[in-house]
């Protein structure tokens, strides 16, 4: 399944789950990623693979800072 990023979503503030409300949902981790030089965007998995995630990009990802 591809992970969307909030900015290609284009949702309103009053759309969007905050971090600890995306936890509990998913039960996953939080992610920064960044494909070919673009921005940062976050993902929430268990874990991610920056292949599978930018494609024939290169790109990077980490584990996003706990809150």
């Amino acid at each position: 399944m591809k992970k969307l990023s909030l900015e290609m979503l284009r949702l309103t503030s009053d759309e969007v789950l905050g971090r600890s409300q995306m936890k509990k949902i998913t039960g996953g981790t939080a992610w920064h990623c960044q494909c070919g030089g673009g921005p940062v965007f976050t993902l929430w998995d268990d874990h991610v693979n920056p292949t599978e995630v930018c494609g024939n990009q290169s790109g990077w990802c980490r584990p996003a800072p706990q809150t």
